[in-house]
């Protein structure tokens, strides 16, 4: 019998019905792979993961295939949105072993839980340019069966510990280094790193913004900028609805997998949202409209937000995004025409299952339109509209996985609340307590990316309200997270110490970066210098998150304090405290009320010119005098930037 029909994972729930005989990872299961002296097969993948279900129809649906596994392993299957900290680890020696690294991800361990061989997607039979799955079954028996001490003496215990690089130094120039690095792999025809199949990697876009604030070298902010906009205009954003996809196989951002996930909308909000306050630019303010747009739409459920959108729609991928000219038409009527030329239907490329992937070109869309920026993203968002609203009427939505997990939905209440979507971030938090569950309603004890994200969110949620309830929550979050502290890093349970992006802010960035933010509110007895300076001598591309933090901790943190006095003033400064651009920042608000808890620093502000209300801008070591024009915040808070 199958072991996964009652599970809270949509992917494991439907894993249940296959013939293959499938178990949770478990203490069980292992232990009955050990008593029956049985290889494991572990199978990772995700509901939002479209080889995944390719796999599972294809091949672990074939009555032969599944014979062979229930008869000669114990097969184990792992939802990675459930277990993160079992799938970094994994990847990590499968990439060793093999090189392969993503999902499907597909795992051969001895009886004793030791892993020797694995990979990515297997079809049933050779294809594809792969070995078939019923071919390297019967590989890996004859090799168990004949040459036993082989697997054995090259298998990797899943307790090893993957090594960081040596001790780096924090200073200028590691920024420099890192920078120059990632320029290096930066593509300048298309925006992003590399020059195959592209993921966004928001926190590099950042580390750029941020190393330009820092250094008046605006080639940083010019990478940003050119990156955030073939984003927005390739087939990886969706044209239509807003938000974006997980990655494009190509370079040009324009065929994607078609899943949407809520922590990679989360990231990106973040990132469109920072750069708009640094340049102004409209387009990124659309940007992230739109996609804020889609996750209220979308995403929304009865808890908070839903954790992933699959990319399949009536079994064909993407069949619900693309497009072709009669549908065009049918959308827009008499402005189909210039909907085709705006979104690109007659270009090159773009094509899938006979439908074309849309996409825009700001520069040739004002042309097109005769007008600026402003008038083009409006006549956009018009037809685009209409688009969705044909959409909606005329296809089937895709499966969503409603899970509210608490690591994507506190990372995105940080972001919420940082852009003072106050209502909806709350909406999030009234679940947050010192315990935080994998999901936001309960369930098993979180994980570091869970408590990392919650403690941001919590301040976060501080900064724009000044209530001192998130104040004390925040500390009391800030306890719990140090349980994970170990000499390099914070480490998982299994001892994973997670400190890479994946591409997704690695939870050790995220924790660090909170612990930065709360040592200006409070004193705190961790090291953050200490463990920078373990993790970030590594592939920058990997490490920007921690980088950010280490070029900020090097160049100056911002504390902005606003006094209120009560005389209405102080609203102004704080709404212009927190919508000002600076790489790394704390906001907050205090008044007489919370005088007893104040050290003497905030104490003396708060005694000092009393009456009026004022803000005090604090970097590094040094405070400015008294504030009480919102114009000054920006000019005090002023970068490098051009």
């Amino acid at each position: 019998m199958n072991c996964l029909a009652n599970s809270e994972s949509l992917y494991l729930r439907e894993a249940s019905n296959q013939p293959i005989n499938w178990f949770p990872w478990s203490k069980e299961a292992f232990e009955m792979a050990k008593k029956e002296n049985k290889l494991i097969l572990v199978d990772i993948g995700a509901a939002w993961c479209h080889w995944c279900h390719v796999m599972d129809d294809e091949t672990y649906s074939n009555s032969e295939i599944a014979k062979v596994v229930n008869e000669n392993f114990i097969a184990i299957k792992v939802d990675r949105d459930e277990m993160p900290d079992v799938d970094r680890k994994l990847q990590l020696i499968v990439s060793q072993i093999s090189g392969e690294s993503g999902w499907p991800l597909t795992v051969f361990m001895t009886p004793e839980g030791n892993v020797f061989f694995g990979g990515t997607f297997f079809p049933p039979e050779d294809s594809y340019g792969r070995i078939g799955f019923k071919r390297l079954l019967n590989e890996i028996l004859k090799l168990w069966n004949n040459e036993r001490d082989k697997i054995l003496n090259s298998s990797i215990p899943l307790s090893i510990k993957v090594k960081t690089e040596n001790e780096g130094n924090l200073n200028k120039e590691l920024i420099e280094s890192s920078f120059s690095i990632l320029t290096s792999a930066y593509d300048l025809e298309y925006g992003g790193l590399g020059n195959n199949m592209k993921f966004p990697h928001p926190k590099v876009d950042e580390f750029m913004l941020a190393y330009s604030a820092w250094t008046g070298d605006d080639l940083g902010k010019k990478l940003n900028n050119f990156t955030l906009t073939k984003m927005f205009e390739g087939g990886i954003f969706d044209q239509v609805g807003g938000g974006f996809h997980r990655y494009t196989t190509d370079r040009e951002w324009l065929t994607p997998h078609f899943e949407k996930l809520l922590i990679d909308n989360a990231e990106l909000l973040e990132d469109y949202y920072i750069s708009y306050l640094a340049t102004g630019k409209a387009e990124f303010l659309e940007a992230y409209n739109l996609t804020y747009e889609f996750i209220k739409r979308d995403l929304e459920n009865s808890v908070a937000f839903s954790n992933s959108i699959d990319a399949d729609s009536d079994g064909v991928e993407g069949g619900y995004y693309t497009w072709t000219e009669e549908e065009i038409r049918n959308a827009l009527g008499e402005e189909y025409e210039l909907g085709i030329k705006l979104f690109g239907l007659r270009k090159e490329g773009g094509v899938v299952e006979g439908r074309k992937i849309l996409r825009t070109d700001l520069s040739e869309a004002k042309r097109l339109i005769n007008s600026n920026i402003k008038v083009t993203l409006q006549k956009l968002r018009d037809l685009r509209k209409k688009m969705l609203e044909y959409r909606q009427k005329n296809r089937k939505f895709p499966r969503v996985d409603e899970n509210s997990y608490s690591y994507p939905n506190y990372r995105l209440a940080e972001v919420l609340f940082s852009s003072l979507k106050v209502e909806d971030g709350m909406k999030i938090i009234k679940y947050l307590t010192p315990t935080v569950t994998r999901r936001l309603n309960g369930g098993k004890e979180g994980l570091l990316e869970d408590y990392a994200t919650a403690l941001l969110a919590s301040i976060s949620a501080y900064e724009v309200t000044a209530e001192e309830k998130y104040y004390s929550l925040s500390l009391e979050l800030y306890s719990k997270l140090k349980d994970f502290l170990k000499d390099d890093g914070f480490e998982e349970p299994n001892g994973e110490l997670p400190y890479g992006e994946m591409p997704n802010e690695s939870p050790n960035s995220l924790a660090i970066r909170g612990i930065l933010k709360l040592s200006l509110i409070n004193r705190i007895d961790v090291n953050a210098e200490k463990i920078l300076s373990n993790l970030v001598n590594s592939d920058p591309s990997f490490v920007s998150g921690l980088l950010l933090s280490a070029g900020s901790l090097i160049n100056g943190i911002a504390h902005v304090v606003i006094v209120d006095e009560k005389d209405g003033n102080a609203e102004s400064l704080h709404k212009e405290a927190l919508t000002t651009y600076y790489p790394l920042k704390v906001v907050e608000k205090i008044s007489d009320d919370i005088k007893d808890r104040l050290d003497l620093s905030l104490r003396a502000m708060l005694n000092d010119n009393g009456g009026k209300s004022r803000a005090y801008i604090c970097i590094g070591n040094t405070c400015s005098m008294p504030i009480f024009e919102m114009e000054k915040i920006k000019l005090l808070l002023k970068t490098k930037l051009s």
